[in-house]
């Protein structure tokens, strides 16, 4: 992974972070090197605090996720040498230029940078969408490569979610109806994903609003459906790009605390693309791209996720989690700090194309 510094930037810090030091790889936060004990190991001294139950749905963590606010050590993607090319020699387009990325289970990460740099292309081969050029992408210690299109639909249908910017919901469907198609598809009885998906809806503040179409709804209420339906399934990943370039940023800020406390609550990690620093600072990891590269990597030393030994769960997969009711997220608020912003990625990595452009 190319690890070169950055040039130096007049802008105001966006953080805390802490940046990983060159010539080391994006890494799990349990072991990434010279970042503070309680970054990188968190808190270990006993299992997180239980969350308090809404009435009617029990808090039951699905099979294989960790526990709600855990983190696991190994890795649910890793990625390694990824890159890809679009066009022929002479015409050829590099979108990545040999990436290496390991997102561990229940984390949360931001990939930002300008339009261009490639951060929209490694979320879709991260999610199986496209198939790189040269690399490998494991889930669960699985290669990618080795699923056929079938197989890959099943996986990104079953353990990945989406969020996108414009919510994609269905028009002609109600709120409900969109939460429930994706599990129907995957041979959910009716009746089951209805009740999951009213959990879901109800635990994000939708309460009412089930059998209302996409145009009877908010801009910040169409994304929340959307969340829903990501999460509904339970999956072990959420991946989410410029969830909130659509909103206004009271409701934008809204819709972020409710992605981020979601997923941490149900177990799932976020991969979140952005070009927004502040919508990066929700996340506990930020890698910068430049040039189909991740050129720089933070973590936030003020993380406060629980890492615990990988194991997968016993508990039955009933229906979503429903720990303590969304509201803004745990995290600390971000303030200006003495290590390398994350914006100062930004602003470099927005100094405009290079030979060989890259897109996203």
């Amino acid at each position: 992974m190319n690890t070169a510094p950055l040039p130096a930037s007049t802008d105001t810090p966006v953080g805390p972070y802490q940046p990983v030091p060159a010539g080391t790889a994006a890494t799990p936060p349990s072991t990434v090197p010279g970042v503070p004990h309680q970054a990188a190991a968190h808190a270990t001294t006993g299992p997180a605090a239980a969350h308090p139950t809404a009435a009617g749905h029990p808090s039951v963590q699905p099979q294989g996720h960790p526990a709600p606010g855990a983190m696991h050590h190994a890795p649910v993607l890793s990625a390694r040498h990824l890159a890809m090319t679009y066009g022929t020699t002479g015409t050829a387009t590099h979108a990545l230029a040999g990436v290496d990325l390991d997102i561990a289970r229940a984390d949360s990460l931001a990939v930002m940078g300008p339009s261009g740099c490639g951060k929209t292309t490694l979320l879709h081969i991260l999610a199986g969408i496209l198939r790189p050029t040269s690399g490998t992408v494991q889930h669960d210690g699985t290669d990618l490569a080795t699923l056929g299109d079938r197989a890959r639909t099943r996986m990104r249908r079953s353990d990945f979610g989406f969020v996108f910017q414009d919510g994609q919901l269905l028009p002609e469907l109600t709120a409900i109806e969109n939460v429930i198609l994706p599990r129907m598809l995957a041979g959910v009885p009716r009746r089951t994903a209805t009740a999951e998906a009213g959990g879901w809806l109800d635990r994000l503040g939708l309460q009412g609003m089930h059998e209302r179409r996409p145009t009877q709804l908010s801009g910040g209420q169409a994304q929340r459906v959307a969340i829903a339906r990501a999460l509904a399934g339970r999956p072990s990943v959420v991946f989410a790009d410029e969830p909130t370039g659509a909103l206004d940023q009271t409701t934008g800020q809204a819709v972020l605390d409710i992605l981020v406390q979601s997923c941490r609550d149900s177990g799932a990690s976020l991969v979140m693309v952005t070009h927004d620093a502040k919508v990066a600072a929700v996340c506990r990891r930020t890698v910068a791209m430049r040039d189909g590269r991740i050129a720089q990597e933070f973590v936030r030393p003020d993380a406060t996720a629980q890492a615990v030994p990988a194991q997968p769960s016993t508990s039955a997969p009933v229906g979503p989690s429903t720990s303590a009711a969304v509201g803004p997220s745990a995290s600390a608020p971000v303030q200006p700090s003495a290590h390398a912003p994350v914006e100062s990625s930004a602003h470099a990595a927005g100094q405009g194309p290079q030979h060989g452009e890259v897109i996203r």
